[in-house]
């Protein structure tokens, strides 16, 4: 009986000890095994791919002429391989993001993405929490290859051929902590004091309050009213996007101020009267393309 006891004993000491083993060998292939990839596609000609919150690379299409391999493996605007086919540059990034050869990622926490919002075709805003952290935008004078560019601080810091490759370029740069801040916008005053005066009196027949700010009621603030170089303009707080637009008089900026509901949920035919083309939201033209009043007129 002792025997077989201490036969059973050996064997349970062993049991647990490769339970222990295996345990462990689990624990070290999760803590070095590199987070699996996703893949985004931005357009059927780019696509972004991702270690968690981390943009390793993207894959873009080389649109130049004579060219045999026109898939592009990108990280930050640098060339990494090219291919005929979408596939083998997956395959590539998978391959040595897998040993660590290819952006590897810096740091334990990543910041998200920027956000791009689009202005118009040609001009696109990267965002942060509401914040301009860039800008990107066509350049009509470049007579190179690279059309488009990012712009921080009014200074041109990247080209490339196409709008996503500046933005992933961006993506890539703000996550690295490598891109230039954006100093703050300061508008200049050009209000004057009959304007400030008009625009106080507005502001009184509506029972608002004016500071140095904006325009109040009741505490919250509902935005600001000017006059640049003679236009009037005016810039809804409600507004995610903060955009100025412009107007036929002080009395009517005020008052669109003081409505509770954004303008874009406003009738179409009050509002994008006081708006030029060229400061419309895709989506905002689209709606005034497609009204019954534009066609008739």
């Amino acid at each position: 009986m002792t025997y077989i006891a201490h036969t059973q004993q050996r064997v349970d000491e062993q049991s647990l000890a490769q339970a222990e083993l295996v345990q462990y060998m689990d624990e070290q292939a999760q803590a070095v095994a590199p987070e699996p990839l996703t893949t985004v596609e931005i357009n059927p000609n780019h696509f972004e791919v991702y270690a968690g919150k981390w943009l390793v690379a993207y894959i873009t299409y080389d649109y130049s002429d004579f060219i045999t391999q026109p898939w592009v493996v990108m990280v930050a605007g640098e060339e990494k391989f090219r291919h005929t086919t979408q596939a083998r540059c997956f395959r590539f990034i998978n391959w040595h993001y897998k040993d660590g050869t290819l952006n590897p990622q810096p740091q334990a926490e990543v910041p998200e993405v920027p956000l791009i919002s689009e202005i118009s075709f040609y001009d696109q805003e990267v965002l942060v929490d509401g914040e301009l952290v860039a800008s990107v935008s066509y350049s009509h004078d470049d007579q190179q290859n690279s059309y488009w560019q990012v712009i921080i601080n009014n200074v041109k810091i990247f080209t490339d051929s196409t709008p996503a490759r500046c933005h992933s370029y961006v993506k890539q740069q703000y996550q690295a902590g490598l891109l230039p801040v954006q100093e703050a916008f300061v508008e200049p005053c050009t209000t004057g004091n009959e304007i400030m005066v008009q625009i106080f009196n507005e502001c009184e027949n509506l029972r608002l309050e004016l500071l140095e700010d904006g325009i109040y009621r009741n505490d919250e603030k509902l935005g600001q009213v000017g006059q640049t170089n003679g236009n009037c303009w005016f810039r809804c707080t409600a507004d995610a996007h903060q955009q100025q637009v412009l107007c036929g008089s002080v009395s009517d900026a005020v008052w669109w101020v003081s409505r509770e509901e954004l303008p874009e949920y406003r009738a179409l035919d009050e509002y994008l009267q006081y708006k030029p083309l060229e400061q419309m939201r895709s989506v905002e033209l689209k709606e005034l393309l497609d009204s019954a009043e534009f066609v008739a007129a």
